[in-house]
């Protein structure tokens, strides 16, 4: 097995990308979800 610092870089950049999609898509959910409570409010 071989150590390259290069590998590493490009795991971790991999690994932002994931999760800087996973965060945007739960935010957009999250604004969906606030969105729609407006329009349609529950009964009180």
């Amino acid at each position: 097995m071989n150590f390259d610092p290069a590998l590493i870089t490009k795991a971790l950049e991999l690994m932002v990308l994931g999760m800087g999609g996973i965060f945007l898509v739960l935010g957009a959910l999250y604004g969906v979800s606030l969105i729609l409570l407006k329009m349609f409010p529950g009964e009180e």
